[in-house]
């Protein structure tokens, strides 16, 4: 790839990241927004894209803006994976009960598996 496409492509990656940045600062953060920040955030409300990028985020009314509380959101993230990885957990072995049973039940007597199946469908 020549390399002017690769610094337009850096240069438009870079200028989506300070753009979005300026809109969703107040979410992540209550620390006042940096002057520059501030004049970025006020060239995209100009656009037509960014005032509704900023609605879409619910960014477009300062005062409304709910920060988001990073700890409770990562809290969450690491509870829902740590439950899922147990419910996978508990699948695999299960699973591999019951292939252990299965195999089992193969080696025994015609006359044994028969009796066991009959208890299995009851």
């Amino acid at each position: 790839m020549p390399l002017i496409v690769k610094f337009i492509i850096s240069l438009v990656s870079t200028l989506m990241v300070v753009a979005g940045t300026s809109l969703v600062w107040p979410k992540f953060t209550s620390y006042p927004r940096p002057e520059p920040l501030t004049q970025v955030r006020n060239m995209v409300l100009t656009t037509d894209i960014g005032k509704n990028i900023a609605q879409t985020l619910g960014v477009q009314d300062e005062q409304a803006i709910q920060p988001i509380d990073v700890g409770t959101v990562a809290g969450a993230a690491i509870s829902s994976a740590a439950a899922d990885v147990q419910q996978k957990a508990s699948s695999a072995v299960t699973r591999e009960i019951i292939v252990q049973i299965v195999k089992k039940i193969e080696t025994l007597a015609p006359g044994e598996q028969q009796a066991i199946k009959e208890q299995i469908c009851k």
